[in-house]
């Protein structure tokens, strides 16, 4: 049985959910369709009113992608109490939700449901 996440943790999921959700709809536009130029992607830092981005090729973009525990952040924007740093880059940080909100991250991701 996966621990189960308290009211902030899954509050702050949710939060990092939804700028992976406008990550995705960007990713999409048609003037990114097959370029590796980089291109700004929103921060998918916990803080809901966060508006920083981060520069990544799409190749960097959908390695992190990848994994539906996994978020883009800027640097400094982690919370470790909720979620590890697992790759750090000049531009951007990739975090790793905790387990406790795993099921939440899996059932937010677009890409569960293409």
């Amino acid at each position: 049985m996966s621990p189960v996440p308290s009211d902030r943790e899954r509050r702050l999921a949710l939060n990092e959910a939804a700028f992976r959700v406008a990550n995705e709809r960007i990713r999409n536009w048609p003037e990114r369709r097959g370029h590796e130029q980089p291109a700004r992607y929103y921060c998918e830092c916990a803080q809901a009113s966060c508006h920083e981005q981060v520069l990544m090729s799409s190749g960097e973009y959908e390695r992190v992608r990848a994994d539906s525990h996994r978020f883009v952040i800027v640097p400094g924007h982690e919370v470790p109490d909720i979620e590890r740093i697992v790759e750090r880059a000049d531009r951007y940080f990739v975090i790793e939700k905790n387990p406790e909100v795993h099921g939440i991250t899996e059932m937010t991701d677009p890409r569960n449901e293409e």
